[in-house]
């Protein structure tokens, strides 16, 4: 996965980063499609470094895009997968000095599937995630069973957004209350926005929601 391309912004205020966000493009995309977040999310994070990595495969039905497994391997492709994606992110933070509790995932749909897969099975602490249009399944949690202890993840005190549109078509609106229900079982607490006219898609209130929830990180 380290061969493929990265598209990268430097922290806008200069200077050494203290933060690692990364961009997780959604299924038929690449990493270009999410760099440009930057931008907002930069004012958030003036300090942070931004990087927006290309899915290591050829899109089946998008040749000309990339896909972080095969749609039909949902959910468990997500768990193989990860594994590629974590390695390339602890290599990324220590270019920069930085560790996993310095790292934030913003993923979209397939993307987002993969933040939340990356946050459970990962050994280290992420610094936080947001989801956009993402699902999460009984077998993404169980995939990280030597991560919960009595019934509770040891990093859930994660902070965690997720946001979704009640009209999506690709990935259900239900997905939301599901996800956010799997990981509360597992003592996590996760702040949710539903947006009442959007389909499978990131809108401005999703960006201003999540500029927010990056500011109260700080």
């Amino acid at each position: 996965m380290n061969n493929n391309k990265i598209y990268r912004q430097n922290p806008p205020a200069g200077g050494n980063a203290n933060k690692l966000v990364v961009f997780l493009h959604g299924y038929g995309a690449d990493g270009k499609d999410l760099i440009d977040l930057a931008n907002p999310f930069g004012m958030a994070l003036p300090n942070a470094s931004f990087i927006s990595p290309d899915a290591p495969h050829p899109c089946a039905m998008s040749p000309q895009g990339r896909q972080w497994f095969p749609i039909q391997e949902i959910p468990k492709g997500a768990i193989k997968a990860s594994l590629g994606l974590l390695d390339l992110i602890e290599n990324e933070a220590k270019k920069l000095n930085l560790t996993f509790k310095d790292v934030i995932l913003i993923g979209f749909s397939q993307g987002a599937m993969m933040s939340m897969q990356c946050l459970l099975i990962n050994h280290e602490q992420l610094g936080a995630i947001i989801g956009y249009s993402g699902a999460l399944r009984e077998e993404n949690i169980d995939a990280a069973n030597d991560q919960i202890l009595n019934g509770k993840h040891k990093f859930s005190d994660t902070p965690i957004l997720l946001v979704h549109g009640e009209q999506d078509e690709v990935v259900p609106f239900q997905s939301l209350e599901r996800s956010k229900n799997l990981l509360n079982k597992i003592g996590f607490n996760v702040q949710t926005l539903s947006r009442q006219n959007l389909a499978h898609g990131i809108d401005p209130e999703g960006i201003s929601k999540g500029m927010e929830f990056l500011k109260s990180l700080n």
